[in-house]
Order: structure tokens, then sequence, then C-alpha cells
């Protein structure tokens, strides 16, 4: 799968969040798959993440991590796909409505971020529902808060800048793509 994965002009064509087409799903594992601060990285090799959670490729946790085992960009490509196609299903339940290529890969970058369930109960989902996908895409600027070593921390404040910058670099990406104006990965 190639990192330059663009996604297709706006055509109006409109997609449910449970029935995502492959190539969205395929754009979205690109996406995630980059390693620049936007963007959740992929390591081939399992590692704690700041939650102390063993985790491998971009972001993956659970029982498929083994520890010490050296994953194939294949192997990523694959478990990366199937967590993202479990979690638009998860999202298809609580947001419905059709929504265009690009607020779908927003979205999906933000909840495989922040988690299906934190999503689903965000006002951004509730504001979805509503209609007000402007508003929607204004709220993604509110999750720049993390947990790092069990304190909450503000990732906006240049004191924290070393340890989750990237953090706002994702939200801006997702809030820019979520209102169309990125056009890559």
């Amino acid at each position: 799968m190639s990192e330059t994965v663009q996604s297709p002009p706006r055509t109006g064509r409109r997609f449910a969040f449970g029935a995502a087409p492959v190539m969205l799903v395929a754009a979205l594992v690109a996406a995630l798959g980059q390693n620049d601060p936007a963007h959740e990285g992929r390591r081939y090799q399992p590692y704690l993440d700041s939650g102390g959670i063993l985790t491998v490729c971009a972001g993956i946790t659970g029982p498929a991590v083994v520890r010490g085992k050296t994953y194939t960009n294949a192997e990523c490509e694959r478990l990366e796909s199937e967590y993202v196609q479990m979690m638009l299903s998860h999202m298809g339940k609580c947001v419905r409505g059709e929504f265009e290529f690009h607020e779908i890969k927003a979205w999906g970058h933000f909840a495989y971020n922040v988690g299906t369930a934190r999503f689903c109960s965000s006002t951004a989902a509730k504001r979805l529902n509503a209609g007000e996908r402007t508003a929607a895409c204004a709220e993604i600027s509110k999750f720049r808060f993390v947990r790092i070593g069990g304190k909450l921390r503000d990732c906006a404040l240049p004191a924290w800048q070393r340890d989750c910058g990237g953090i706002i670099k994702r939200r801006t990406w997702e809030r820019s793509t979520c209102e169309g104006k990125t056009t890559g990965a």
C-alpha cells in the first residue's frame, strides 16, 4: 500500500460509516501509517505506548500483538484494515447518515486515535447526527488533552510539546480534512 494514497475529488458521492468502501479503508490505513507527527505512524516491533499498553503497527493493541515479534508491512496493513473496518462499523451505529469520502476519512482517523467509545459519546457525534457538519469539525480541536503518566496534559501548551505535540498536528490534519481542505494522506 502506498503512502501517497490520495482522496478522490469531491463527487458528492456519500457513504455511511458502516458501509465505507475498500478504497476508503485503504486510504485511512495509508494515512494512519504515515510516519510524521500528524499521523499514527507504523512501527514493526511491539512497544509500550505512553499508557503502557503493548502496541504495534499504527497503534494496534490487543491479542494480535505478540511481544518480541517483528511484523511485516503486509501484516500491519491487514491488522490495521481489519481494525478500521470494525471501528467504522461501530461508528455507524452511533452516527447516522451518509458522508463524503473526506469526512469519513477524517472522522475515522480521529476515532482511531481517541477511541470509538469516546467518539460516539462526543459532542462532535451529536452534531454530526444533527446535520451540523461544520460545527462537528470544529469540535476536533477540543481533543488536545491526553493522559501521560496518569496525569491529564494539555498538548497545546509549550511545556508538553515534546511529549504530546503530535496530538495538535493530528487534530489540525483531522479538522482540515473534515472541512475538505486537505487532499493528501
